[in-house]
């Protein structure tokens, strides 16, 4: 269970990275983008954490 939850928290860490460089690169990036960026990271964050949790290790 703590695998997974150390694969979560690195998809959503590596979301929030990529999230700041494109807005430190001014990007212009909307409020629209914000919420499709976010729900796309924390599916794929689910998705991962779930994924190693069932079969205890990585995917």
């Amino acid at each position: 269970m703590y695998n997974g939850f150390i694969g979560f928290i690195s998809i959503l860490i590596l979301g929030g990275v990529i999230y700041a460089k494109l807005w430190w690169d001014g990007s212009g990036m909307s409020w629209k983008f914000t919420k499709w960026y976010s729900l796309l990271f924390l599916i794929a964050a689910l998705a991962v954490g779930i994924g190693i949790w069932v079969t205890g290790s990585a995917i």
